[in-house]
């Protein structure tokens, strides 16, 4: 009798199993477009804050950024474990950084610095226009921002 049992409930098992669909008929990346307040920010030469805010999604964090055009070797990280910045919600760049509030998890102020006076004609200055490009994202959805400081 056990045997009988046994069997019938395997066989449901079987049919239940057969019966799933194991494959979902959604195609991977279906995630709706951030839809960004602005996707520029430009900057004087002395410097300042702007807030950039994604509409759609409640929450973003960065994923990588980079100072001028990206490639491979210029590739900036958000700040990690190191800092107390842990969750990729700060990244610093050479003449600029941004992060996430805290409060409003789906804004970013952006600040850059203000362009270095030197006394003498022979120290480094700044070079402008300058330009760096962020990357963030909101878990299978990534998008990006133009930082410009003229």
């Amino acid at each position: 009798m056990k045997t009988l049992h046994l069997s019938l409930l395997s066989l449901a098992l079987i049919f239940t199993a057969c019966s799933l669909d194991f494959v979902s008929s959604d195609p991977d990346g279906k995630w709706e477009e951030m839809k960004l307040s602005k996707k520029e920010v430009h900057f004087d030469h002395k410097g300042g804050t702007d807030t950039i805010s994604v509409k759609n999604y409640s929450s973003w964090w960065f994923s990588s950024a980079c100072d001028g055009e990206c490639s491979d070797g210029n590739q900036i990280l958000p700040d990690g474990p190191e800092t107390e910045n842990v969750g990729f919600n700060h990244i610093t760049g050479s003449w600029w950084s941004a992060e996430v509030l805290k409060d409003s998890p789906n804004k970013i102020v952006i600040t850059a610095g203000g362009a270095l006076t030197c006394p003498v004609d022979d120290c480094d200055k700044d070079v402008y226009p300058k330009k760096a490009i962020v990357n963030v994202t909101a878990g299978d959805i990534f998008s990006s921002f133009t930082i410009y400081q003229d």
